[in-house]
């Protein structure tokens, strides 16, 4: 059994190294939000106030994970301080292959590897893990938490300190994204249903309350107004409305089948995988000797809820996938391990002397054909994974950065990734502005109303931009600017009368009164 484990975890760790090793990922700029999240963190250890000194949209518990590393790139650098956080990723992702198959090692050799070996090759994890995102660290929250509250098949009633223990990491996992509350709210559930008595419900619901409320209270405390607006109100108003990708896209995405098309392929291979595990839901649990277990009923109410949570924002990205993943690894493992560890026929049923040749071998070959099978399609989904990995590459900017920017400058940005990369994020300069996130700033001074912001909404965000732009030695814009800044004559005035184009140029934008990306100093 730990063999089983073991291995799922090393595939896991080669193919979630193997993509840190790619050109530019390590060092280079990959995704926007792991420059935001850890300049976040940059600025919050140089004694500037997330929430109320800067725009946050995330729980503080980010932040908290990665301060450590923020300090040391004091001395390493912020390029390599990033970096370092990407390696953790790699490590926290890898675990989570781990405790997976620790919380369903009870359930046999097969439970395991499916369960782990799923895990380890899921794509939406795959994406998740290639740098600082936020699934990796929410899944080992909740993953841990699972390992303390369950034991075995069943939530534990009697063992408060595991399930205080248990209800903490949940409620940490809450500070990192929001999303935590479901599967706390699912254990809690089944805990009430399952104990029928108050105490154990209450021992994992004051973890839970210390788990977030200790990480949070310091921020609320400080920032009371824009914390509530920025990570609860503007994200709610932010994700209402139309979806931006079609139910079968998302559905897709979480199946693993993105590189899958033309869309009508991926409709059939949806329609047969729900065919699969329906069939091995139904033949495993129904049937009154088949009722599901806690767990049963936790990876699968699980996998339908945050499903279904996934296929509701307006915005949906791969990463999020990675959240699912261990429901869904969960939800195809447990029916299938104990579908393959039931007799087709009961023994008693057929006299020895009658059964017929082969039959003896009963359970284990049919163990062992399926861990065959399940071997096979894994190999096969790593070795796709490795090959969609061999061409993928970041953007390196650190020695053209060093070329054009004097070290400690006040650069200022709508991507804190390049800054970040390129050594050059003024965390806690004097007269250096605190924005790290340009985007999230839009959207939480308008209450999520970014698409659909009225003059008067979009006027605060322009005055913080005027100032910004006023206080700046230096600015580097990217390409994306358009839906980040609220570009009108008077702000695009500003910066090409005070401002020159000297590197990193992109082709000119087709819109009026919006800058060509590239980097600016002040003339």
């Amino acid at each position: 059994m730990p063999a089983t484990i073991a291995v799922c975890a090393v595939v896991a760790f080669v193919l979630r190294a193997y993509q840190v090793t790619r050109p530019g990922y390590l060092l280079g700029v990959t995704e926007y939000d792991d420059g935001v999240m850890f300049g976040d963190a940059l600025q919050f250890v140089s004694g500037v106030i997330p929430y109320r000194d800067f725009a946050v949209v995330q729980p503080p518990g980010s932040m908290l994970v990665v301060a450590p590393l923020a300090l040391l790139a004091k001395v390493t650098g912020t390029a390599w301080g990033l970096a370092l956080a990407r390696i953790l990723t790699v490590c926290v992702d890898t675990v989570n292959v781990i405790l997976l198959g620790v919380l369903v090692r009870h359930r046999g050799a097969l439970t395991a590897g499916i369960a782990c070996g799923l895990y380890a090759v899921y794509p939406d994890a795959l994406t998740a893990a290639h740098t600082f995102m936020l699934e990796p660290w929410i899944n080992l929250c909740c993953l841990a938490g699972a390992v303390l509250v369950f034991d075995g098949d069943q939530l534990t009633a009697t063992a408060s300190r595991r399930l205080a223990w248990g209800g903490a990491l949940l409620g940490f996992g809450v500070t990192v994204k929001i999303w935590a509350l479901l599967p706390l709210a699912l254990i809690g559930l089944l805990l009430a249903v399952t104990a029928r008595r108050l105490r154990p419900v209450a021992t994992l619901a004051g973890g839970a309350v210390l788990g977030l409320g200790l990480p949070v209270l310091p921020f609320l405390v400080l920032a009371p107004g824009p914390l509530v607006r920025d990570v609860v109100v503007s994200q709610l108003v932010r994700n209402a409305g139309g979806s931006t990708i079609s139910l079968t896209s998302r559905l897709a995405d979480l199946a693993g089948l993105q590189g899958l098309s033309p869309r009508s392929s991926q409709t059939l291979v949806l329609v047969i995988i729900g065919i699969v595990v329906a069939a091995l839901c139904a033949g495993a649990y129904l049937g009154r000797a088949r009722r599901p277990t806690a767990l049963d009923a936790y990876a699968l109410l699980g996998a339908v809820a945050v499903t279904g949570m996934l296929l509701w924002p307006r915005l949906y990205y791969s990463h999020y996938g990675a959240f699912d993943g261990p429901f869904l690894a969960l939800a195809i493992a447990l029916p299938a391990g104990r579908l393959a560890a039931r007799p087709a026929v009961a023994p008693a049923a057929i006299p020895a002397a009658g059964r017929a040749p082969g039959s003896a071998a009963g359970p284990a070959a049919l163990q062992a054909a399926a861990g065959a099978l399940v071997a096979i399609l894994l190999v096969a989904m790593g070795v796709s994974q490795l090959r969609t990995e061999s061409r993928e590459q970041g953007v390196q900017v650190s020695a053209e950065a060093d070329r054009l920017i004097p070290a400690g400058a006040c650069v200022v940005t709508d991507s804190s990734a390049y800054t970040v990369a390129a050594d050059r994020f003024a965390a806690g300069a004097p007269g250096c502005p605190a924005m790290v996130d340009a985007f999230g700033t839009l959207f939480a001074m308008t209450g999520g109303h970014q698409r659909d912001a009225t003059a008067a909404m979009v006027r605060p965000v322009d005055a913080v931009w005027q100032t910004t732009l006023a206080q700046a030695r230096y600015v580097w814009f990217t390409s994306d600017t358009i839906g980040q800044i609220p570009w009108d004559s008077q702000l695009y005035g500003y910066l090409t009368g005070h401002f020159r184009l000297i590197g990193f140029a992109g082709q000119p934008t087709p819109w009026r009164n919006v800058p060509r990306p590239g980097l600016y100093v002040r003339t």
